[in-house]
């Protein structure tokens, strides 16, 4: 696992734009897509990583039988008038029902090549960099590194993984949503065009276009015609907070809407990492996680991440002083890029761990899920110890072994 610096192809922000339609490269100026490196593999490291997040995934769904089982859904920060609608919705996707199939998800993992990879966080709702990870980098790989591989069949998967949905709607359409941010809305019209490549009827909307009508209970397009089913970048979690929240329930428990993810997904906030630790604390690409920082000792380096936070807001790294509380000048903080202020649905701690070094910060590993597979990759470097909103996608490739 190595760093390797080059420049970067001539004109390739037009040719991004008009070839691929990757418009989002450079946001207000700032570098997104960085390909003056790229992050070089062996084969033997991609199985490791491959197998780990394999592993983690696996965990996670014991995690979340554990916390619905023993009715502890509300320390997930799942409100409590959405806790039985969440628990219905899992115990129908574990005895099999294909609208309650996830679609994808996205690990993030800490790796330095040696070691154990860890867990950071699970994704499991609205993961962003799916469009850079699935065409963007191989579409960089096939230019510049024809002879190389890369740990990446996104596209194929994700098209496989809907043509499954498809199947299970029997042809009712599915409306795609997302927020008024511009990466949010690329990245839902790029799995929009995906489900219509799998043969689904689709219609993109942004999530201020859509309306309630109070007298039949049911969510509308701006066209008048009624969602049946909503697939949306918007997160869930922070419906569940807002005028929608309790409308959004009812149709999903009488059945007048189907939601992708499905609600179940709601039990994979970062609040999962402490249900984990509790099944395998002596799990090596698990860190210690808990819901109160007295789990930790002084002197640790502890972060703390609240449960419905997106893209580092509101996390925070201290140190914990001999009283066990943050020793001064010890905190780095990540402000919230937004009006929305991350904690009031509480919070995890988790044990803080070395990220790979990148020059003037670091590097995570977003592993990919479909269904219940890795099947890609896509690293992300930021200049703080908090991956956040400001972070640099940057490609990668790996050497197989009978090269």
């Amino acid at each position: 696992m190595r760093r390797v610096t080059h420049p970067p192809r001539p004109d390739w922000a037009r040719r991004m734009e008009e070839e691929l339609g990757f418009v989002f490269h450079s946001p207000d100026g700032t570098v997104y897509w960085d390909e003056t490196a790229h992050w070089a593999f062996t084969e033997d490291e991609i199985d490791r990583i491959e197998d780990a997040a394999d592993a983690f995934h696996a965990l996670a769904i014991r995690a979340a039988d554990r916390a619905v089982s023993q009715n502890r859904l509300t320390e997930l920060g799942i409100p409590g008038y959405a806790v039985a609608a969440v628990a219905d919705s899992w115990r129908r996707f574990r005895e099999g029902d294909p609208l309650e199939a996830p679609v994808y998800g996205r690990l993030d993992i800490a790796w330095t090549g040696e070691g154990a990879p860890a867990l950071l966080e699970y994704n499991a709702a609205t993961p962003t960099s799916l469009y850079e990870t699935a065409v963007v980098q191989w579409h960089w790989l096939e230019e510049t590194h024809p002879e190389a591989d890369q740990f990446n069949r996104l596209h194929e998967a994700l098209v496989e993984a809907w043509a499954a949905r498809g199947a299970a709607m029997a042809g009712r359409p599915i409306h795609f949503t997302a927020g008024d941010v511009a990466e949010d809305m690329a990245t839902a019209g790029y799995l929009q065009a995906i489900a219509t490549e799998a043969g689904l009827a689709t219609k993109l909307v942004a999530i201020g276009d859509i309306a309630f009508d109070e007298s039949d209970r049911r969510f509308y397009d701006p066209d008048g015609t009624p969602i049946e089913a909503l697939f949306s970048l918007y997160p869930v979690e922070w419906m569940l907070r807002e005028d929608w929240g309790v409308p959004l329930i009812e149709a999903v428990e009488t059945g007048r809407l189907v939601l992708f993810e499905p609600l179940w997904k709601q039990l994979f906030s970062k609040g999962i990492l402490a249900f984990m630790y509790e099944l395998e604390p002596d799990h090596p690409g698990l860190l210690k996680a808990g819901f109160a920082p007295g789990l930790f000792a002084p002197g640790d380096r502890v972060v703390a991440k609240p449960l419905a936070g997106r893209e580092g807001d509101g996390v925070e790294i201290v140190t914990l002083g001999p009283d066990g509380m943050p020793a001064a000048d010890s905190v780095v903080r990540q402000a919230s890029p937004g009006p929305r202020i991350a904690g009031d649905e509480g919070w995890v701690y988790q044990a803080f761990t070395p990220l790979a070094p990148a020059p003037g910060g670091h590097a995570v590993a977003g592993v990919w899920i479909i269904g219940d597979k890795a099947v890609a990759m896509g690293l992300r470097e930021d200049t703080g110890e908090i991956t956040g909103v400001g972070s640099r996608f940057v490609p990668h490739l790996f050497t197989p072994r009978n090269a």
